[in-house]
């Protein structure tokens, strides 16, 4: 009998502690109105971010999701990964639950079909169009009807696609993210077969130059399995893995095919930090990161993006898709200046059908965008994040053609900056162009890159102030109608003035995206890339522009102590190298002498720069 009551007890104590907690985390998830528009909603986090990223109070951050197991059995990650806390637990059910039904509406109002990819014969777009003075000839091929004139799409599906787009948006007007899903700031990134072992690269560089900040590596549904990787070695560089199955549950990652550029999207949602650097698996920051989060133009904005090479060819059927409004009568810019008065270079105010479409007020801003790394805040741009997912879950079979339209790198690149201009939501786009790194091939073989160099966003965006404050000076007082077209004037010198003046420094390189090769020993091993006429050679030559981060050496310095000394686990390498140890002490042996290289070399490599 004393047994059953304690029994009892125990059941009524607990069944009491169960029935507070749904209460709780019922309030908690109606903190935000229900019934806000998307638009509201976005000004809502506006005014409210701080509450919305806060820790929230005892009570919520202790409550115990009713599905959470006992105390003394703790849950476990994907992996068999480290124990989940109970405010990690609560975490990811309300994650779940959220974008169960975000993803219950992409399925719902997808488009169906998909792009044929067929050009018109009177396409004149035969190849990327830069942003340069030796580009400015082809820039007439870049007006709203030449645009218009490539990728095929008839009106039924063009209609098709904006019926499904303005559902979608629609949607999203009743989901409310509860309050304190995200936290913090950090770093994040896509892992998974080789990408781990590069990833973990990113991480070593991160804490040589001096970042402290956290680490999240996204692991793909069928890259799972990195165990020592993700955990063993990543703890203990304040780092870890995060899954697919932290923000959906099973019944909707199984009925969902995920790849390629989508996991990027889905990283974003997956990772716990409100602030997030969004890193591909090859970009390599060469600087210190800690205080970037509290840096213009971040700061103002919560959102950040780097410019790629080639101004912007997206097709004007996006505009009707996504039903903008495109001002065909008014010029906003030239290129990337945004600043000089349109009348200071445009012939003809009044007859702008020789303009490029994307000086035009309405439109996404030129240049195009490189997203091998991306800086945002999730509460300010949450619907940036939702829309910018639909389009890459439709990326390959509808939206990466008409934003890119033959043009180099076609993927998830202008998805966030589109979403972005859908909403009219602030963000800054570095203006300083994008530089490249590599060497000269022996041979008359050319010039080969190897890295694209993305420039410090602070810095950038100083002398993008200056430029703004000495050409507002120099028109002050003057009305539009008065400002004649200056014959000095051109994109580049206004660039070359303020971006590039002689007098000073370039702006510090922040980002190293090390394209081909990337740092993956296994292929340069098999492919005994950067090797000739069997000597080694550096594939970097510019190591003062690079801060004197030695980058090659660095990397095949973590490559013999991890790969070759320890052997840590990369699933990666274990399949590629089937567990043959001659094949093993052959790609060591690459490393090895390939490193003794690098060293010898450092010092000659810093002074020739």
């Amino acid at each position: 009998m004393v047994l059953l009551t304690k029994r009892f007890n125990k059941i009524f104590r607990f069944s009491l502690v169960v029935s507070l907690c749904c209460l709780i985390f019922v309030l908690s998830t109606r903190y935000i109105d229900q019934d806000l528009s998307s638009l509201e909603y976005v000004r809502y986090l506006q005014n409210y971010h701080e509450t919305y990223s806060g820790n929230g109070n005892k009570a919520e951050a202790q409550a115990e999701a009713p599905s959470a197991p006992a105390a003394n059995e703790k849950a476990k990650g994907p992996s068999g990964g480290s124990a989940l806390s109970l405010q990690d637990q609560k975490r990811r059910q309300s994650m779940q639950e959220f974008y169960k039904q975000v993803f219950k509406n992409l399925r719902q109002h997808s488009p169906t079909g998909k792009s044929s990819r067929q050009y018109d014969e009177k396409c004149q777009l035969n190849g990327d169009i830069g942003a340069r003075e030796d580009d400015y000839d082809s820039w007439p091929k870049l007006t709203s009807k030449n645009l218009g004139n490539c990728l095929k799409l008839s009106d039924k599906e063009k209609a098709m696609l904006k019926d499904k787009h303005y559902d979608f948006v629609e949607s999203l007007k009743s989901l409310v993210l509860p309050k304190g899903t995200y936290k913090g700031d950090g770093i994040v990134t896509v892992g998974g077969g080789k990408f781990s072992m590069l990833s973990f690269l990113i991480i070593k560089t991160l804490r040589n130059l001096g970042t402290h900040l956290p680490v999240e590596v996204f692991i793909p549904p069928n890259d799972e399995g990195e165990e020592e990787f993700c955990n063993v070695l990543l703890p203990k560089y304040n780092a870890k893995c995060i899954y697919i199955s932290d923000v959906l549950p099973e019944d909707i990652i199984e009925n969902f095919d995920f790849k390629g550029y989508q996991f990027k999207s889905i990283s974003i949602i997956a990772s716990s930090f409100e602030n997030l650097l969004l890193l591909d698996a090859d970009n390599f920051p060469i600087k210190a990161l800690d205080n970037i989060f509290e840096e213009e133009p971040y700061k103002s904005t919560g959102m950040v993006l780097w410019p790629d090479f080639w101004r912007r060819t997206t097709n004007p059927a996006y505009y009707e898709i996504a039903d903008i409004a495109v001002n065909y009568k008014k010029r906003v810019r030239n290129c990337m200046d945004d600043i000089t008065p349109p009348q200071a270079y445009t012939k003809d105010m009044k007859n702008l059908e020789n303009v490029p479409l994307h000086d035009l007020e309405g439109t996404i801003p030129d240049v195009s965008t490189e997203s091998g790394q991306l800086m945002i805040r999730k509460s300010r741009h949450l619907p940036t994040v939702l829309l910018s997912l639909y389009y890459n879950v439709n990326g390959p079979t509808w939206y990466y053609p008409i934003f890119s339209q033959k043009a180099s790198g076609e993927g998830d690149k202008e998805t966030f900056i589109a979403a972005a201009n859908f909403y009219g939501l602030p963000f800054y786009q570095v203006k300083s162009v994008t530089a490249v790194d590599g060497y000269h091939q022996p041979n008359n073989k050319g010039f080969r890159g190897v890295a694209m160099l993305q420039h410090d966003f602070v810095q950038d965006y100083s002398r993008y102030k200056w430029a703004k404050s000495e050409i507002e000076n120099k028109y002050a007082g003057k009305s539009p109608q008065f400002i004649k077209q200056d014959s000095s004037y051109s994109p580049d010198a206004m660039y070359k003035t303020y971006f590039e003046p002689e007098d000073l420094k370039e702006v510090d390189i922040m980002f190293v995206h090390s394209n081909l090769p990337k740092f993956d020993p296994f292929t340069l091993w098999d492919n005994e890339d950067l090797i000739v006429d069997g000597q080694h050679i550096r594939s970097y030559t510019n190591l003062r522009r690079l801060n004197n981060y030695d980058l090659e050496l660095e990397n095949f310095k973590v490559f013999k102590e991890y790969l070759c000394v320890s052997r840590t686990k990369f699933k990666y390498l274990d399949d590629s190298l089937h567990g043959d140890e001659r094949q093993w002490k052959s790609m060591c042996g690459y490393i090895k002498d390939r490193l003794h290289f690098l060293e010898q070399t450092h010092s000659d490599a810093i002074n020739a720069s």
